[in-house]
């Protein structure tokens, strides 16, 4: 992960979005001269039609020679080759791919994303932009509220050849804004605990993972850290970024999206952020250092990587288990999940039904995405792969020096058990509300300020920028 300085630029940027006036909202069209320049979308549906057909109830094209412009911030290699299977499969469209940071480009990474964000939210705010966007990095919840964005939600219900079950349908159920699905991501994550199952087991401490909330978790880290030898309970980065993950996690608790209305003056909390300092206080959370601790935060993104869960942790590890991660209180049962390459359709595009059909080829059997493919038939050709092979092999450069893990179906039930409860979306980049949660929070942890008045402040800045 960046250091925090570039994410509160780029969340910085997405102001930019409410900030932009009629004067400087001509969009600029994309050269094709350079890969840094192909930040620079095309304009959505520069065709031979200028009107959209976003609200064409068919949803099928009409088979005459189109182009689609899409706009990705990342060059992705099954991006790529996915509309090269398209192209040969529909000869009459053309995909023209814009991407902002090359492969390999990194140290042009906080130039090239501000130029993503500023062109693509200029360009939308003034009717024109891609047809088809990755929405990864860009502020979707924004875009869903001023309109720019097609419901896919009513293109899923009218197209008779789209089938829900089809897809893990608790995905889809649970990625809506405003009660509709604006970005169909085309492979998701997991969100879990990883834990030191032997280490654990000899403290004589239970606890039930299914549905443990974060009060309940920090009981059992006291516990833990009373009854066991380790030095920790758990580690993370550091108090700001634990406090927005819980804040994510239970996001409805905090933010009312419909009315534009923060809720973080509220008691919760105000005892959220005591929560946390006392975690910090008790030596039950490490914050920034490497410790012995009984659990970690474990991001699953592939059958494999879900084997190979905890292997980074050896050294202190000895028998790694799986958990489910901790809800809040009065949360929903269930697991969360991360959406990873989002894909959504711009309101103005004129070839909305093309677009909307290329974006079903994403998330079909056809398409080989890396991660959990939204696809079912996708998910269960990556696992028949696996279990005919009977193992997967640990990198050659990691702690396990390329050792071959046994797979069984036991292993692959269980993890299924988890892609199926997953149902709470968690947000991956950083947003300009996390950044002021983030700066405003640190003046309690360092001593500075009390909890009441670091809310005060934060509900202040929330609601500005929530208005805006």
């Amino acid at each position: 992960m960046r250091k925090f300085g570039v994410l509160l630029i780029s969340c910085m940027l997405i102001f930019a979005i409410s900030a932009c006036s009629s004067s400087n909202n001509k969009a600029v069209k994309p050269s094709n001269s350079s890969e840094t320049e192909k930040a620079i979308p095309a304009m959505a549906g520069e065709q031979s039609s200028t009107k959209s057909d976003a609200t064409n109830a068919s949803n099928k094209p009409d088979g005459s020679k189109k182009t689609i412009v899409f706009s990705t911030f990342y060059e992705t290699d099954f991006i790529k080759e996915a509309i090269k299977k398209y192209e040969e499969k529909h000869p009459n469209i053309t995909i023209e791919l814009n991407f902002a940071q090359a492969i390999g480009d990194d140290a042009n990474w906080d130039a090239n994303h501000e130029k993503f964000l500023k062109t693509t939210n200029t360009q939308l705010l003034s009717g024109k932009g891609p047809d088809l966007m990755e929405m990864d990095q860009l502020p979707m919840d924004q875009y869903v509220n001023k309109k720019l964005l097609v419901n896919l939600s009513e293109r899923m219900d009218n197209d008779a050849s789209f089938h829900r079950d089809d897809y893990f349908t608790n995905i889809l159920d649970n990625i809506k804004l405003d009660g509709g699905v604006y970005g169909i991501p085309v492979r998701f994550y997991l969100y879990n605990i990883i834990g030191d199952l032997d280490a654990i087991e000899k403290t004589g401490v239970t606890f039930d993972d299914k549905s443990w909330t974060w009060n309940q978790f920090l009981e059992t880290a006291k516990e833990l850290a009373r009854k066991g030898d380790r030095q920790y309970a758990f580690a993370y980065k550091s108090p700001e970024m634990l406090l927005n993950e819980l804040v994510q996690a239970n996001y409805t608790a905090f933010v009312d999206q419909a009315n534009n209305k923060g809720k973080l003056e509220s008691a919760i909390f105000i005892n959220l952020l005591k929560q946390i300092k006392m975690m910090n206080d008790d030596k039950i959370v490490s914050f920034g250092q490497y410790a012995e601790t009984y659990f970690n935060m474990e991001i699953i993104s592939s059958v494999r990587n879900y084997m190979l869960a905890g292997t980074g942790y050896q050294d202190i590890f000895k028998k790694v288990k799986v958990y489910n991660k901790p809800k809040a209180e009065g949360q929903a049962a269930g697991g969360f999940f991360r959406p990873e390459t989002t894909i959504g359709i711009n309101a103005k595009s004129s070839v909305s039904n093309e677009a909307w059909d290329f974006i079903k080829f994403l998330i079909s059997d056809e398409v080989q995405s890396g991660g959990f493919s939204l696809n079912k038939s996708a998910y269960q050709k990556q696992v028949q792969q696996i279990l005919e092979v009977g193992s997967v092999k640990a990198d050659e450069e990691g702690p396990l020096k390329g050792k071959e893990l046994k797979v069984t179906a036991a292993d692959i039930q269980q993890l299924e058990s988890y892609l199926n409860d997953a149902n709470h979306s968690v947000e991956a980049k950083a947003t300009q509300l996390q950044s002021i949660i983030a700066e405003e929070s640190a003046a309690f942890f360092n001593g500075q300020k009390s909890a009441e008045a670091v809310a005060k402040l934060i509900q202040n800045r929330a609601m500005i920028y929530l208005n805006e």
